[in-house]
């Protein structure tokens, strides 16, 4: 039997999933808890990059199990710049030369993470789904986003949902696929 899945937008109360999980998209899993508190008050904020404003929660049978930040490239350099800063524990100083991860034109999918317990459900194509109808909404031309290139099985799920190759973006010192889905 297959559970229920769910989708609904972030609350300020939702701040410390909200970072575990952009935690996980990183491939952190081990984190101080300072760590997590310091990452969940920057997601409490309403202007930065990982806002809660800026996420959807996936829920599994009404247990959250997954979270999207996704965003318009068009605000993404005013975000960066709050955020960055804040995250300096995380990234060091190499961020200011870094590729900027979005611009205008674009809706940006930042940090996609399922809980593992929750993987190989279909909770993953339900948020790039949702990212996609976000992106229609909005009436922005691309949707957006940098993969590992170690993550065979995200590649193939975002190309069978539309995504094409689009190049290489360095973030953090480390080297993504770019795609695009027109």
């Amino acid at each position: 039997m297959s559970g229920q899945i769910s989708l609904r937008k972030a609350t300020a109360d939702d701040a410390r999933f909200i970072a575990e999980n952009v935690l996980r998209a990183l491939h952190i899993e081990e984190a101080d808890e300072s760590h997590i508190e310091h990452l969940a008050g920057i997601c409490r904020r309403e202007d930065t990059l990982y806002s809660w404003r800026n996420a959807i929660v996936a829920l599994y049978d009404d247990v959250p199990a997954g979270l999207m930040v996704a965003y318009d490239g068009a605000r993404y350099s005013r975000m960066r710049n709050i955020t960055f800063p804040m995250i300096r524990m995380y990234v060091g100083d190499d961020y200011a030369n870094m590729d900027d991860e979005a611009r205008p034109g674009e809706y940006y999918l930042d940090s996609l993470a399922v809980l593992p317990q929750y993987r190989r459900k279909g909770i993953a194509y339900a948020l790039i789904k949702e990212m996609l109808r976000m992106r229609d909404e909005s009436g922005t031309p691309l949707a957006t986003i940098a993969v590992d290139p170690d993550n065979d099985t995200a590649y193939r799920l975002y190309t069978r949902l539309g995504f094409r190759h689009d190049g290489h973006i360095t973030v953090f010192s480390t080297t993504y696929h770019r795609l695009v889905c027109p």
